[in-house]
């Protein structure tokens, strides 16, 4: 498993905090009110139809419920009433091919000052039993080039070193994943005020966009439970240990942003 550290920033970044420091910064205020769009099967889980949703037989995956538990999120499939749903943060987990109307309406809102989190990855791993063409099955490559090149970006697909398996090390945790891409900054940009700096190993982006930022990140694989560590159960909560921990910190980032 190749070991990428990315604990060493580029400065400015992201703002290097603990899940504690997030808690103690968040603890009289509301919880961030978040707007999510996904392809994953972590909602209602892998074919879930309206009769098993319906019927209760249906169960979120434990980063959706751990979301539902510390945010006020919700699902999406659409952008059109962006501006007036109130959302601090727009969540994007390998999401489906969107209409252009909504990559239009969501880069309208950040560059008006909305903040977003956008996890997309080229070469997802996520197993699924679902046959090619169904309409549940997670996008298996991510469809967001047109937004992340008016952004000044370009995901590009895993090398050698990112194709297997992957752990990711910031702030003392380590988050394992797998078919990990990269991001690529591009010479020109759609405006002076867009600017976009990357992590060590060029996994992370942060994105002054117009009046907002985004945090880019080139994996999405590492939402799924599979990968966590086996550590992460009754784990110290003082630590990001997984997926939670380190949405937590993307969250955190974006929120507490004066």
């Amino acid at each position: 498993m190749t070991r990428l550290g990315l604990t060493a920033l580029a400065a400015g970044l992201l703002v290097q905090c603990s899940p504690a420091a997030t808690n103690a910064s968040s603890e009289n205020s509301a919880p961030a009110k978040i707007q999510l769009m996904t392809s994953l099967p972590i909602i209602w889980g892998e074919g879930a139809s309206m009769q098993s949703i319906l019927s209760g037989k249906t169960s979120p995956a434990p980063i959706y419920a751990y979301w539902q538990q510390k945010y006020d999120i919700a699902a999406v499939d659409s952008f059109e009433a962006l501006d007036e749903s109130g959302a601090d943060i727009v969540l994007l987990a390998q999401p489906p091919a969107m209409d252009p109307a909504d990559i239009a309406a969501l880069d309208a809102w950040v560059r008006a000052g909305g903040k977003a989190i956008i996890l997309t990855d080229p070469m997802l791993l996520w197993p699924t039993d679902l046959p090619l063409g169904h309409k549940g099955r997670p996008l298996a490559s991510g469809l967001l080039s047109p937004l992340l090149e008016h952004w000044g970006l370009e995901l590009q697909a895993p090398d050698e070193a990112g194709s297997g398996g992957v752990e990711l090390e910031f702030s003392g945790a380590t988050i394992a994943t797998a078919g990990i891409g990269t991001l690529k900054l591009l010479q020109k940009q759609s405006s002076d005020n867009d600017k976009c700096i990357l992590s060590v190993a060029n996994v992370i982006a942060s994105c002054k966009v117009g009046k907002g930022r985004a945090i880019i990140m080139a994996d999405a694989d590492f939402l799924n439970d599979a990968f966590w560590p086996d550590a992460a159960t009754g784990a110290d909560e003082s630590r990001p240990e997984d997926a939670r921990g380190l949405t937590d910190i993307f969250i955190a980032d974006l929120h507490n942003e004066s």
